[in-house]
């Protein structure tokens, strides 16, 4: 926009002198110059003008031309962010949709094994109880089928009824470690008299034993012991039945028995606690661990 408030001082100063000219004669040939000089400036400041307002509406288009540009290239760039938004969403939600179904089939294959476990657990448990009963039931046979004893003159009392195999021996140990050393063997040896089959029958009798070794009757409790050892070679208290026997000698005065004992215990179970513990057994009565060989004489040379 053109703008001419800059100009008007000198348009005037201009216009003054052109009306006192008349009024005070014939202007001096320097006054015409100035006025001419004047009158050129005047054309120069117009052009100069009429320049800056055409270059000054060339640069207000090149801006607004800058300015649409501008607003293009961020509408172009908002829309291709928003496309590469939608394919990277679509792209991995295809992608990760398989792997969200092999999770769930991982975790849905756990639940599966987990609970086959706890069903193997409570068949083995079922298994253990359904043993034991025909355990029970197989040893009240047994004893069932013994030919009866011959019919006293005198009407017989009823026979007392036999508790079950696990009753027994609960109950024998029960009584063991509450310091009935008696009662606990005598029911002890009734659980050897109707179970001799059952799996805890050597346990019964290496239980007698220790209760012989409690009421410090050790001879009795090396014969225990002893027993152990030949009727249940194979058990797996029988390490622990030699080893006793060992300690219920040495405690009964039968050194020379004791370390016998002791380094059998030493040379068949060297690899178990009860190898060490003859070990130190030997140790604490002052003897080696096994019998050195006698040395071979050496013959003279005819």
């Amino acid at each position: 926009m053109r703008s001419t408030k800059h100009f008007a001082p000198a348009t005037l100063f201009l216009g003054f002198l052109s009306l006192a000219g008349p009024a005070f004669g014939a202007a001096s040939r320097e006054q015409q110059e100035m006025q001419r000089d004047i009158a050129q400036l005047q054309d120069q400041v117009k052009a100069l003008q009429s320049s800056f307002d055409q270059k000054m509406s060339a640069i207000q288009v090149l801006v607004q031309q800058a300015l649409d540009a501008g607003n293009k290239a961020n509408t172009g760039v908002t829309v291709l962010n928003s496309t590469v938004n939608q394919t990277l969403d679509r792209e991995l939600g295809a992608k990760l949709q398989p792997i969200a179904g092999l999770a769930a089939k991982v975790d849905n294959t756990n639940n599966d094994v987990s609970e086959v476990r706890n069903s193997m657990a409570d068949l083995n448990t079922s298994m253990n109880k359904v043993m034991q009963k025909l355990n029970d039931i197989d040893n009240v046979l047994k004893v069932l089928s013994a030919p009866p004893a011959a019919p006293p003159q005198a009407a017989a009392p009823p026979a007392a009824v036999i508790p079950p195999a696990s009753t027994l021996f609960t109950n024998a140990v029960r009584d063991q470690n509450g310091g009935k050393f008696d009662l606990a063997i005598s029911e002890f040896n009734d659980f050897l008299k109707f179970y001799p089959e059952d799996p805890n029958a050597s346990s019964a009798l290496l239980n007698v034993g220790e209760c012989h070794m409690s009421q410090l009757k050790y001879d009795q409790a090396a014969q225990d012991f002893d027993a152990v050892i030949e009727r249940y070679p194979a058990s797996e208290v029988t390490p622990d039945a030699m080893y006793s026997k060992g300690v219920a000698l040495r405690k009964a005065g039968r050194k020379t028995e004791a370390i016998a004992t002791f380094r059998a215990v030493v040379a068949k179970y060297a690899r178990k606690d009860q190898g060490a513990q003859a070990k130190d057994q030997l140790k604490e009565m002052g003897v080696a661990t096994a019998v050195s060989a006698p040395a071979t004489p050496v013959r003279r040379k005819k």
